[in-house]
């Protein structure tokens, strides 16, 4: 009798538990890799052949009116891309968005007050969605003009091939 009551006690402890299965999020997911850059040709200007400074993902050359900087970073937002670029959220620029090379492609073209004096810059973003392959030109306001052409051929110069 002692064995059936203390199994009865054991049954009834025992009845209020549950058997739910919990849901487990697992942490391992697979990260897609990115792939190598493919490589940004572009036709600088011959007194712009050596680039006056090198960085972790660009260059900087120095023109005679103008300054060219060739950068390739990592994609992901292109908004943000834009800020650092040229300063501007993209609600502020006209983003003129077209394709190029088979990768969308971003232009725009911005005037600001600087320390420096007022300054005029071009932007041309290639998007292939691992990487903004970017091409930014800059002078003073006064100068500006004398560059227009320069930079349009500069910029449809820009093109992409398999690195």
């Amino acid at each position: 009798m002692k064995k059936l009551l203390i199994i009865l006690c054991a049954m009834l402890m025992l009845a209020g538990c549950s058997t739910t299965t919990f849901e487990s999020i697992d942490d391992n997911q697979d990260v897609p890799v990115m792939g190598k850059p493919a490589t940004l040709l572009i036709d600088l200007p011959e007194d712009a052949a050596v680039p006056a400074m090198e960085g972790t993902f660009g260059k900087l050359y120095f023109c005679d009116d103008y300054d060219v900087t060739v950068e390739v970073l990592p994609a992901g937002n292109l908004d943000e891309t834009i800020q650092v670029l040229t300063g501007f959220g993209r609600n502020e620029l006209k983003i003129i968005e077209t394709k190029r090379c088979g990768v969308s492609c971003y232009e725009s073209a911005w005037s600001a007050a600087g320390e420096a004096g007022d300054q005029v810059g071009r932007v041309l973003i290639l998007d292939d969605s691992c990487y903004h392959y970017c091409v930014t030109v800059q002078a003073p306001a006064e100068e500006a003009s004398q560059c227009l052409a320069q930079w349009a051929e500069l910029l449809d110069s820009v093109a992409l091939a398999e690195g």
